[in-house]
């Protein structure tokens, strides 16, 4: 009953009485939370692809680099890794997210996948034969390659849409890229520069 009108009761008119509203802290937390996004202006989506994959690669190199007990292996191997990236993997990744938007679900990642390994096995295999390595670590060293461009070109396809609306951390992910990158043109410098 309403208190200052006695004879009307919630099955006369519903609107007259102020029920609870559990939801109602809820609801208001998730549009708070749709205006914070939307104010977000996410990274660049090529940006965000490119690190994520570089990072996958260098993530792959990073514990044979421990393991071996050659870290200065794994800072030598940056430049070269994200400037072959940019040089023999981008373009392609591009035009084959272009040509595969309308492909049925789960080819274009199958396309992706592939791609990579081709990429990566083929780039490993032809710079390891232009300075004439061993042919069972050429073998051994191109299946790895493979398989890291292959993961790198997946995690770039499925995450970098997701990732670069949190602007911050793509851009942290490319300002270690580049500094390890720097680091490796530095170590190759020095190397030369003492022989």
């Amino acid at each position: 009953m309403a208190p200052d009108r006695p004879e009307i009761s919630p099955a006369d008119d519903p609107y007259e009485f102020e029920w609870p509203d559990d939801a109602k802290e809820e609801r208001a937390a998730e549009r708070e939370k749709a205006t914070k996004q939307a104010a977000v202006k996410p990274a660049p989506l090529l940006l965000s692809a490119f690190s994520i994959g570089t990072a996958v690669v260098l993530g792959f190199i990073l514990p044979v680099a421990v393991v071996a007990g050659a870290l200065t292996f794994w800072i030598a191997v940056a430049a070269p890794v994200v400037l072959g990236g940019l040089v023999v993997a981008f373009l392609p990744a591009v035009l084959l997210q272009r040509v595969s938007a309308t492909w049925r679900r789960g080819l274009p990642e199958i396309a992706f996948i592939a791609l990579g390994f081709v990429i990566g096995a083929g780039w490993t295999w032809l710079v390891m034969v232009m300075f004439n390595a061993p042919e069972p670590g050429i073998v051994r060293a191109a299946v790895f390659m493979g398989t890291a461009v292959a993961a790198a070109f997946y995690a770039a396809r499925a995450w970098a849409e997701p990732f670069r609306q949190f602007p911050r951390y793509v851009y942290a992910l490319s300002a270690i890229i580049g500094i390890a990158t720097l680091a490796s043109i530095a170590n190759y410098v020095l190397f030369q520069l003492a022989r």
